[in-house]
Formats: structure tokens, C-alpha cells, sequence
């Protein structure tokens, strides 16, 4: 009987120590002394009857625990115990029994070898990555908590989505308590821990897809890892030589804001890396304006009179400026005109600094008008210049602090509300802490229906959303740039593979490339929402794409331009100039002029540098394309007019045949937005964005009611 009750107890202590150690590690914590005590235990209570045969209990027990103490480091064998062992003594119990010596006699010094490496934990992290081979890796710079909170978004989005990756944090051997805590979370996501820089992390990328994300506190320091980074991985270095790095397999995210990152990280030859300048407040602004656009609350105006579209911004801080210019090129819309007021309590200093930054952004040169007020938000003023600025459709509260910008879109949700025969505007808020966000969606006030009546105001902020693609804006809007990008390089089904890859070099070559043509995928939302349709991202399986086969109905762009008249195709045509004018000036470009907008004027300016530059001067960010499509004043040239004397220019120099085609690019981007939104131009083998394959119908165009009626039905799936 007492080898049974033994036998038994022996299982439960090794199945307890397992269990204990399990729901440690999932808590962030590594505790292997419960595995090993419920070892320990295990051969205690195994080696009890054997010693108990020839001792008394006190005794046998003793000469038990020091057994046990030499199993786990190796000083005797199973035979000790097996040879012990007889069938007139156990029976059936025999196999059973031996079998669990010895696999206690293997786990004992299994355990031991594992509190060694504990001591030596760099070298089992280590182990522990080379064990990763085949795996995809995100590999972060350094163990804070930016890069905690974007690499819980991303290990929660590849879990719904079925990927598998595996993630690094280095720079993680600092012994401080917040670093200590820090690490409980990490473990969570079974990520390893590096102690060493990023810059000595040298993986082999052959056969997976490898992303480095450069992300301490010090922008400085970022830039000058990614470019050591860039030179270890280019060239004659033998990092690339000896075939261990694919260089179209790994993408460099280098965060900094400094405009001095963008210049340093262009000058470098980057071959086929991707190289990504993440500017954390402009990226989650394009976000936030990709997912609620300026029309958010407005209707199509099916050509009728054009309507003013006001856009209140308060705070002229980081988030404020990037908003106000973003909101520039992508509010241009043919059927409304765009005002843009911002409140700042320095707002002469903002409006200098912008003009200095921007030389043409603020005249009224097209479309919008922008007007800087100064003055305290929360003053007494501020309700009367309000109510003088009539009907507001879109709010945005970026005054730097969460709890101010929090604090001002309250007060203004409260000011409209009680503001009778208007319509109640959009209001969002730039909000950076991820528990502040939720808290901001959640306000709410219980009404006497015993309802909640919600504030309704939207946060946005660099919450790690944008990177973990939990959201689809963050992954549409890099598909539709690459997109725009392989409509200027002609990419379609029948591309060859190198020619994508030269598309794609140059997408990644200079940020500016990439910062464009994103900008212009963004705005193919614009132009098809003003024909009455927009871009859905098709889901890949589950209810989601049941949902999305029964509510939509893609249609082909091709019908949709057919059917609009010479007239309507001319004015989105002069739409796509309108809007690369805006961009491009919120960029701190100006006309090539000597002054004035005549065409001699600018011809005069042209020639000093058209030896040097066949279009643009990049080092004087001066662009003779910066004239309107049709001009009724004789003292403005228009873009045809500056087209041909381009051409004219270059054959009286004797510089070669030069047509830059400046309308013939507008016209045939708005023809083409049916490709590029379609993903023609991935190939049968698609391309890889963010860790997720593109492919061709990753995206489609249906009508706005489908876009509707699936998004209400798929939330009301997801309520049940």
C-alpha cells in the first residue's frame, strides 16, 4: 500500500511544482525553484519504501532527503534505487515505478543545470534566440515603456490574426525597480532579454523577416544607431558579404523628430533596406485623419453650391501644427472650402515660426484660409471668438498635457451643446497615455431615461496602436502609399520582380518619397468619397469576411469615372494638383520665382539651377510646378504654360530631351486609383507591409452605403 500512496504523491508534487511554475511564467515572473521543489519532493517520496525497507521512518526519511540532494548534482545513479526493485515487492507497480526513477533521476539535474544558466542568464537568452531561427523577429533597441506598449500591440494583433512572432528587447540589464517591473511584463510576452546594444544583434535574415525598432528616449542616439546600423548592414561589410543578411528582409524604424534625422538618415545608401523615420505625432495625426476625415459629419453636396468646412484647432504645440498642416492637403475637396482657426497663447511667435518654416502655407494661395489666434483657451475671450467663428465641424484639443487637452475638448463638447441652431461638431483629443484614452471614450452623463449620453469625444494619440496595426489605418495607409508609389514606376500583374523591388528601394530611399506618396494614397479617400465611395479593407477570414460578403459589393473604378462627365473627370484632376500644391508647402517649398507668378519670372529663377536640377531644387526647396492648372490673370502662369518652357529650357541649354508632364501626372494618377487601391501592382506573390502580406484585392472601392451597412453590422456581431 505504501508504495502506491508514494507513487501517487510523487506525481502530484512534480504536477504542482509544474502548474506553480506555469502560472508564474504567464505572470511575468520565472520562478524555476517550483518546478525544481516539486522535484525535489517527488524523489523524497519515491526514495521513502525503498529506505524504509531497511530503516525506520525518521531515519529513512533522512537518508531520503540526502539521496535526493545527490540526484541533484549527479552524485549516484538510478541503479541505487532500480536495483532495489523487485516484482515480489511492487507487482504491477514495477514498470510504473522505474519509470518514474528515472525520469526523476533526469529531471533532478535538468533543474540544477537550469538554476546554473540562471546565473548566466545572457547566455540562455542567447540560447534562447538561436532557438528562434526560423521566426520572425521585432527586436526593440531598449526595454522601456514605449516600446512595452507597442510590442503588447503587436503580440495582441498577431494573436487574433493567427501569427506567430517572437520579440526582443535590448539594452534590458539595468537593476532598477521600474527596469525590474518592466521585465515582469516582457516575460509575459516571452520576449528575450538582450543585454547588449542593437547595434551588436547581427541576425541571420535568410529565410525570415527581421524589424528593429531604434527607440530609446534620445533621438540623438537613435539616429546615430540606425545610421551604424545602415553601414553594418550595407555595403562591403561581412555582416552582408557572407550571405547572413537579407537586406529586403529587415526594416529599420528609427524614432526621432528632429528635421536634421530625415537629412542624415537620406544621405545614407540604404541598397534594399527599408528604413522608416517614425515621427510618433505626425503618424498617429495621419491616423486619426484617415479613420475621421475632416467630412466626418458631412454630407456629399452632389455639385451644388460650394460649402465652408471650419476646423477649430487648439494648441499650437507639436500635435497642433502637424494637425494644421495635414489638415491642409487633406481637406482639399472640391465640394467645400476649408477654414482653419487655432488657438495658441503664443500664437503671433507660432504664426512667425510657420511662415519661416512654411513661406507659402499661410497666404491664401488656393482653397483653405488659415488664421492663428492668440489668446488663453480657457479665458473669458475665448467663448465670444467662438461663437463668432458661427457653425465649427471639426474640433481637435492638442495643448501638449493629457489632462488639458482633455480639460479643453470637455469645455468645448459643454460650449456646442449649449450653442442652439448648429450642428454639433466632430471633436477628438491628442491624448499620449493609452488608460487616459480609454477613460476619454468612456465620458459619459446618465440621463433620465436611465441611459448614458456620451461626451462623444475621440482620442488619438501615440498609443502603439498605429504600429501594431490593431487598427487598419496604419496598414491601409503604407498599402496605399507603396501603391502610389508602383503607379509612378508602372508596376502592374505582369511587373518582374526586379522592377518591384527597384519600386520599393526607392519608396524607402528617402523619407520624403515615402511621407508623399502616402499623403496621396490618403487622399484617393477623399476623391472617392466625394463621388459617394471609399476604400474598405477586405477582412482574410472569420465572421468578418462573412459579414463583408454579405453587405458589400465592390465596383470597378473604371464605371465609376466613365460615368462622370468631361467637366466632373476636370475638376478631380485639378483636385490631385490643388492637393500636391498644399502638401508640398506645408513641406516649406515655395515657387521657383525671382518674385512674382509669371511665367518669365519663373523662367528667370529655372535657369540659374536647371544645370544642376532637371525639375526642382531640392537644396532651395524651390518647385516651378507651384502655378494652378487655369488661371484667368495674365500675371499667374499656369502648370502647362511652366511644362513647356521646362521643356523649351532644357533644349536651348543643350541639356537633352526633358518632358516633366506635369498635368499628364494628375490626370493619370485620378485615371489609375481603380490599381492602386486594388493592389494590381503586388504581383502573384504579393508584398510584404508590416509583417502582412498584400496582395492583389487586399483593398476594394464600394459605395459609402456598404461601407455603412457593414460597419453597423459587423459591430452589432461583435456586441452578440
Amino acid at each position: 500500500m505504501i508504495w502506491k500512496i508514494c507513487f501517487a504523491m510523487a506525481i502530484l508534487f512534480v504536477l504542482a511544482g509544474t502548474v506553480v511554475y506555469i502560472i508564474c511564467r504567464k505572470q511575468g515572473a520565472s520562478r524555476i525553484q517550483y518546478l525544481g521543489a516539486g522535484v525535489f519532493l517527488a524523489s523524497v517520496t519515491m526514495c521513502f519504501p525503498v529506505m524504509y525497507m531497511q530503516e525506520n521512518a525518521g531515519i529513512a526519511l533522512a537518508m531520503c532527503i540526502s539521496h535526493s540532494i545527490r540526484m541533484f548534482v549527479v552524485d549516484t545513479g538510478a541503479d541505487d534505487i532500480l536495483s532495489m526493485l523487485t516484482r515480489d515487492i511492487l507487482d504491477s507497480m514495477l514498470l510504473p515505478y522505474k519509470i518514474l526513477a528515472v525520469t526523476l533521476y533526469l529531471l533532478a539535474p535538468v533543474f540544477t543545470l537550469g538554476v546554473v544558466l540562471q546565473y548566466f542568464s545572457n547566455t540562455f537568452e542567447r540560447l534562447r534566440l538561436r532557438l528562434k531561427k526560423k521566426h520572425d523577429l521585432y527586436i526593440f533597441s531598449e526595454l522601456n515603456a514605449r516600446s512595452l506598449e507597442i510590442a503588447f500591440d503587436m503580440w495582441s494583433c498577431a494573436k487574433k490574426s493567427g501569427r506567430r512572432l517572437e520579440i526582443v528587447f535590448c539594452c534590458s540589464d539595468k537593476k532598477d525597480s521600474v527596469n525590474t517591473d518592466q521585465e515582469k511584463s516582457a516575460r509575459k510576452l516571452n520576449a528575450v532579454l538582450l543585454p547588449e546594444e542593437i547595434i551588436h544583434v547581427r541576425l541571420n535574415s535568410q529565410s525570415r523577416r527581421v524589424n528593429y525598432y531604434i527607440i530609446s528616449e534620445d533621438d540623438d542616439a537613435n539616429v546615430d544607431q540606425t545610421l551604424k546600423m545602415i553601414h553594418d548592414m550595407t555595403g562591403g561589410s561581412a555582416w552582408y558579404t557572407k550571405q547572413r543578411l537579407c537586406q529586403k528582409n529587415v526594416t529599420l524604424h528609427c524614432y526621432a523628430t528632429n528635421a536634421e534625422a530625415e537629412s542624415l538618415l537620406d544621405a545614407k545608401d540604404k541598397q534594399d533596406l527599408r528604413v522608416v523615420l517614425v515621427d510618433e505625432v505626425r503618424d498617429a495625426v495621419y491616423e486619426q485623419l484617415y479613420e475621421y476625415p475632416l467630412y466626418t459629419n458631412q454630407m456629399q453636396t452632389g455639385g451644388a453650391k460650394q460649402k465652408i468646412l471650419t476646423l477649430l484647432i487648439l494648441g499650437g504645440g507639436k500635435a497642433g501644427c502637424e494637425f494644421l498642416k495635414a489638415a491642409v492637403w487633406s481637406g482639399r475637396m472640391i465640394s467645400y472650402k476649408l477654414n482653419i482657426h487655432l488657438f495658441d497663447l503664443e500664437g503671433t511667435q507660432l504664426k512667425d515660426r510657420l511662415e519661416a518654416e512654411c513661406p507659402e502655407l499661410l497666404p491664401d494661395e488656393g482653397n483653405y484660409q488659415i488664421c492663428i489666434h492668440e489668446g488663453d483657451i480657457f479665458g473669458s475671450t475665448m467663448q465670444r471668438e467662438l461663437d463668432a467663428l458661427g457653425q465649427v465641424d471639426y474640433c481637435v484639443s492638442a495643448l501638449g498635457d493629457d489632462e488639458t487637452s482633455i480639460r479643453a475638448a470637455v469645455w468645448m463638447r459643454r460650449h456646442f451643446c449649449a450653442k442652439a441652431g448648429y450642428t454639433k461638431p466632430f471633436i477628438c483629443a491628442y491624448v499620449q497615455s493609452s488608460a487616459k484614452k480609454m477613460a476619454v471614450s468612456e465620458l459619459s452623463e446618465n440621463t433620465r431615461r436611465k441611459t448614458s449620453l456620451s461626451y462623444d469625444i475621440v482620442p488619438f494619440g501615440c498609443g502603439g496602436a498605429y504600429y501594431g496595426n490593431e487598427s487598419d489605418a496604419a496598414f491601409v495607409l503604407e498599402y496605399l502609399g507603396l501603391g502610389v508609389q508602383s503607379h509612378y514606376f508602372r508596376l502592374n500583374r505582369e511587373s518582374d520582380a526586379e522592377s518591384r523591388r527597384y519600386a520599393v528601394q526607392n519608396f524607402y530611399e528617402k523619407q520624403g518619397n515615402r511621407r508623399s506618396s502616402i499623403a496621396n494614397g490618403m487622399h484617393i479617400s477623399t476623391k472617392l468619397w466625394e463621388m459617394g465611395y471609399g476604400i474598405l479593407r477586405v477582412p482574410e477570414n472569420g465572421e468578418e469576411l462573412e459579414c463583408y460578403r454579405r453587405c458589400v459589393k465592390p465596383v470597378d473604378f473604371a464605371e465609376i469615372l466613365a460615368s462622370l462627365s468631361e467637366t466632373e473627370r476636370a475638376a478631380y484632376y485639378n483636385l490631385e494638383h490643388e492637393r500636391w500644391m498644399a502638401y508640398v508647402r506645408t513641406e516649406g517649398w515655395r515657387l521657383s520665382s525671382s518674385g512674382g507668378r509669371t511665367l518669365a519670372e519663373i523662367r528667370a529663377c529655372y535657369e540659374l539651377y536647371c544645370e544642376e536640377f532637371k525639375n526642382q531644387n531640392y537644396l532651395a526647396k524651390m518647385h516651378p510646378a507651384l502655378v494652378p492648372i487655369e488661371s484667368d490673370d495674365p500675371s499667374v502662369a499656369t502648370l502647362q504654360q511652366v511644362d513647356d518652357m521646362i521643356v523649351q529650357v532644357n533644349r536651348e541649354k543643350g541639356l537633352g530631351e526633358y518632358y516633366p508632364d506635369y498635368v499628364q501626372s494628375d490626370v493619370e494618377l485620378v485615371d489609375h486609383i481603380g490599381e492602386i487601391v486594388s493592389g494590381v501592382w503586388c504581383g502573384s506573390e504579393g508584398m510584404q507591409i508590416a509583417g502582412t502580406l498584400a496582395k492583389e484585392g487586399t483593398c476594394v472601392i464600394c459605395s459609402l452605403e456598404d461601407i455603412r451597412r457593414y460597419n453597423y453590422n459587423e459591430r452589432k456581431e461583435k456586441r452578440v
